[in-house]
């Protein structure tokens, strides 16, 4: 934009040296012409009504909705010159929006090659679960068999009190100890762990159920009766041929918890 400046009070030299001259007529309307059309060119080009910047940009989103209509990972060129060209949040906004249409139009790889670029520029936790949202997007469309995918407590489980509340805690074994899943509950009725329980996007039973993983879980729970509280842990090996697993708790598993005095 300086440069623009620069070579705009360049380009004004010769004219301001014509208008001065002492034999120079007309001298108001040559002035009052140059100062219009230099005006113009500085809204036109550098303004935020720059006609050039918005047809390149129009120009580079045409291409982009090209390969996005064939499916194809978009081109490394198109890629660096939308990093080059948009601001950052700009920048931001086409990745969210180009992956989010891609997906729409089940042009997966196009997608694909989209949220692979964009990991970079979201950075602050905030812009991480943007990402983790986008990615958890794709892979839902990519595998629609496990989007619905969840752990159900059967309400025939035994229990050693009528419960006052609960918790269950989904982790993957010898994993990170950020939960797949963490769910409230008040009884065993309707206990249905899913992947919108999720702490982190992305990171849930389907992803378990795509890597084949082993799920452990831990139950605590608080008596009603008596305000004494008791837990279990156990492991699940989830069904890699379907999404829907069923877990029934033995009165053996429950251990109580001691008393804090």
């Amino acid at each position: 934009m300086v440069i623009f400046y620069l070579l705009t009070i360049f380009a004004a030299l010769p004219i301001t040296a014509y208008v001065l001259a002492q034999k120079t007529s007309h001298k108001g309307l040559i002035f009052g012409s140059t100062i219009i059309i230099l005006t113009i060119c500085l809204v036109l080009f550098i303004s935020k009504f720059a006609f050039i910047g918005s047809v390149q940009k129009q120009v580079l989103s045409n291409k982009i909705f090209d390969q996005i209509y064939i499916d194809e990972r978009i081109s490394p060129e198109y890629l660096n010159e939308i990093n080059s060209i948009l601001s950052e949040q700009e920048l931001k906004n086409w990745l969210i929006n180009l992956s989010g249409k891609s997906i729409d139009l089940n042009k997966l790889n196009s997608a694909e090659s989209l949220i692979t670029f964009s990991e970079r520029f979201f950075n602050s936790n905030e812009e991480k679960l943007i990402f983790y949202g986008m990615y958890t997007t794709l892979r839902d469309a990519k595998f629609p068999e496990f989007k619905d995918s969840r752990l159900v407590i059967d309400s025939n489980s035994s229990t050693p009190c009528l419960i006052e509340s609960g918790i269950i805690n989904l982790f993957i074994m010898n994993g990170p100890e950020i939960p797949l899943a963490k769910k409230d509950f008040l009884d065993f009725t309707d206990i249905q762990v899913t992947n919108l329980d999720s702490v982190i996007p992305g990171f849930d039973l389907a992803s378990a159920h795509l890597n084949q993983e082993t799920i452990e879980f831990g139950i605590d729970i608080v008596c009603s009766n008596s305000n004494e509280t008791y837990y279990l842990k156990n492991l699940i090996v989830l069904d890699k041929n379907k999404s829907f697993n069923t877990y029934k708790i033995d009165l053996n598993e429950w251990l109580k918890k001691s008393q804090e005095l």
